[in-house]
């Protein structure tokens, strides 16, 4: 599993994690997308705008999300994988992991 319990962790107590797609020119779009919530193997976000994010993920559906925490000793990890708007909730499915600290 992608989402083991040291990387749930530092999701969800990271303050503020950051969401990156890629637009139709090749752009990176970096936001902040908040606190997340962990359902099953999922990374689930609640949606405020993020109007061009929504955009590209229908048209990619690739995203890049980057969590640290200091809680327990600096950690810190970054996630490839695909994203989905669902309603009012982007839905990251984790497909790597990289540890970063």
């Amino acid at each position: 599993m992608v989402l083991d319990d040291e990387v749930k962790q530092v999701f969800e107590s990271s303050a503020f994690i950051s969401l990156v797609t890629v637009d139709e020119a090749g752009q990176a779009h970096p936001i902040i997308a908040g606190k997340a919530r962990v359902s099953g193997g999922t990374l689930v976000f609640g949606i405020y705008k993020m109007e061009v994010t929504q955009k590209n993920l229908r048209r990619s559906g690739t995203a890049w999300l980057v969590a640290a925490t200091t809680e327990g000793g600096p950690r810190g990890y970054r996630l490839t994988g695909s994203a989905a708007v669902c309603g009012k909730e982007l839905i990251f499915t984790p497909e790597k992991t990289e540890k970063l600290i």
